[in-house]
């Protein structure tokens, strides 16, 4: 990281990077249905990720585009409660 980069930057940085890990672990556990919508989060979550790294990043911007990843984030979570488990401890897939 740039010794340049503010603290909100840094902040910011640090804030997609805990949402990519938890879209991470939440692939594999995704059902079907929502597989496009963890994907798309994902894809806004590194476009973010690339353009804040590159520096000048308008960080305004950014402050609705954390409301829609949190948004996706959510339903994502949520349907991930929703979702019977298939009772098989060594598997941990979810049934879609």
């Amino acid at each position: 990281m740039s010794e340049h980069r503010s603290e909100s930057e840094r902040a910011c940085l640090a804030r997609l990077q805990e949402m990519d890990d938890a879209l991470a672990r939440m692939e594999d556990e995704l059902p079907d249905d929502m597989l496009p919508l963890g994907a798309e989060a994902r894809t806004r979550v590194g476009f973010w990720l690339q353009r804040i790294a590159g520096g000048g990043a308008d960080l305004s911007q950014l402050v609705e585009a954390m409301r829609d990843i949190s948004g996706m984030m959510d339903s994502l979570t949520a349907r991930l409660l929703l979702v019977p488990w298939d009772g098989h401890t060594g598997a941990g897939k979810l049934k879609s």
